[in-house]
C-alpha cells in the first residue's frame, strides 16, 4: 500500500488527532486526580468552558473548580504542548511499525514437512 493513498493519510490524521486529544487531557486529568478531585467532573467543565469560548479556563486546585488562570498569573508553556505532539506522534508510529510487523509475519506454525525427524506423532 502506497504511504499517499487518500485512505491511509486520513486514516493517519483521524488517530493523530484521537492520540493528541487523549495527551492533552491526561494533564488536567492527572492534576485532578492527585489533588483528591472528581477527574471527569473537571474535564468535562473545562470542555464546556472551552466551548462557550472561554480559552483561558484551567483548573484552581486548591478551590477544586475551573476558573480563568490568566487571573492568577498562571501561563502554559509552549515546550509543554510541543512534546505533548510529539510523543503522541511518536506513538502513532509505535503502533503502525507494530501492525506493520504482525501484517508481515506468515499466520500458522511450521508444516510437518519442516519437522526433524524422529518426531513424529502417535
Amino acid at each position: 500500500m502506497q504511504m499517499s493513498s487518500p485512505f491511509l493519510l486520513r486514516a493517519l490524521t483521524l488517530v493523530l488527532c484521537d492520540i493528541t486529544l487523549i495527551t492533552f487531557e491526561m494533564v488536567p486529568k492527572t492534576l485532578a486526580e492527585n489533588a483528591g478531585l472528581n477527574a471527569m467532573e473537571i474535564i468535562s467543565s473545562l470542555y464546556a468552558e472551552h466551548a462557550s469560548g472561554n480559552i483561558k479556563v484551567g483548573i484552581n486546585l486548591e478551590r477544586g473548580v475551573s476558573e480563568d488562570v490568566s487571573t492568577m498569573n498562571v501561563w502554559d508553556l509552549h515546550v509543554t504542548k510541543f512534546f505533548a505532539l510529539k510523543y503522541a506522534a511518536d506513538a502513532v508510529c509505535t503502533v503502525l511499525r507494530v501492525d506493520q510487523i504482525i501484517m508481515a509475519k506468515p499466520a500458522g506454525g511450521p508444516s510437518r514437512r519442516d519437522q526433524p525427524a524422529g518426531l513424529e506423532e502417535d
